[in-house]
């Protein structure tokens, strides 16, 4: 007999009508308080998410001043099974966070994923409360590092068009007409660039660093023509000069890494280093076993992001 069942009986076989029926009312009130919480805290063990619009959140996070995000599934995942059904993760987002569920396809769903080129399921799209699009998680994080994640994004401002803004500032028409006038076209190229964001244990094959940005984009058109759609670039700053690190990747183990970077040596007479996409630490012989197969907490569906 289940612990409800004989409680419920023992409830049921109380005699009121005795001279101890003042004790016996005060425990049958007991037990209804302690069924009722009970069944509350069972019944509300799930997500919240806003309900509304996508418009209609980002008008409730302005007014917040709350960041939040969108998380966009289309089958049965990880997230809905494990990460958002921890209670620490709900208590977490409820304080800090708006959050919203999309079912893809679905009109609303549709609208996000165009907008903010969703091409894979399930992704999470984080903002800050002015609407900018600050970071997305598109493989499965445990409950602990969703938490982290999160936390990296709490104090974040910016609208999305802070860019355009920036844009505008930074344009300068008197040097557009001196191209125009005096300049001598080398060559078209087709440009798409956005931020990526950047996995724990991520591994990058680094193939150079270029002080000259037309060096750089010569050696990215050169990857590109073979085939390689997997190129990220980051900027650095020393003593006033810009700096530009160009890697292949994201890789999800040592393993796949060690094996591209071999492959490019073979094929194309490359030689890259491996490093830390979180720090571009250089991973070596010391470190590489935090960076194995085995040593990774959950492993992506595909380990290899790139279709080799």
């Amino acid at each position: 007999m289940s612990y409800f069942k004989e409680s419920s009986t023992k409830v049921a076989n109380f005699n009121l009508s005795k001279p101890n029926s003042f004790y016996q009312k005060i425990i049958l009130i007991f037990l209804v308080g302690f069924f009722i919480n009970s069944y509350s805290a069972f019944s509300q063990n799930e997500m919240s998410y806003f309900e509304g619009s996508f418009d209609q959140l980002q008008e409730e996070a302005k007014k917040k001043n709350k960041p939040y995000f969108v998380f966009v599934h289309a089958n049965k995942n990880k997230f809905d099974s494990v990460t958002f059904a921890n209670q620490y993760v709900q208590t977490y987002i409820k304080k800090r966070y708006l959050a919203q569920k999309l079912q893809a396809p679905s009109l609303y769903a549709d609208y996000v994923v165009k907008k903010y080129e969703v091409k894979s399921f399930p992704q999470i799209l984080i903002f800050t409360p002015q609407g900018k699009l600050v970071d997305r998680i598109n493989s499965y994080l445990s409950p602990k590092k969703m938490i982290a994640r999160l936390k990296l994004h709490e104090g974040k401002t910016g609208s999305s068009d802070d860019r355009i803004s920036d844009f505008a500032k930074a344009a300068n028409p008197e040097l557009s007409l001196k191209l125009q006038t005096e300049g001598e076209i080398q060559e078209v190229y087709h440009f798409s660039i956005r931020p990526y964001g950047v996995e724990e244990k991520t591994i990058g094959v680094q193939l150079g660093v270029f002080e000259n940005y037309q060096n750089l984009v010569n050696n990215v058109a050169e990857l590109e023509v073979h085939w390689h759609d997997n190129i990220l670039v980051t900027f650095v700053e020393i003593d006033g000069k810009m700096l530009y690190r160009l890697l292949l990747g994201p890789f999800y183990s040592y393993e796949h890494a060690d094996r591209y970077n071999k492959n490019l040596k073979e094929k194309m007479g490359l030689r890259g280093i491996l490093v830390s996409l979180e720090n571009f630490n250089p991973i070596t012989e010391d470190n590489k076993n935090e960076y194995l197969i085995e040593s990774i907490e959950t492993p992506v569906e595909s380990e290899n992001p790139n279709k080799r």
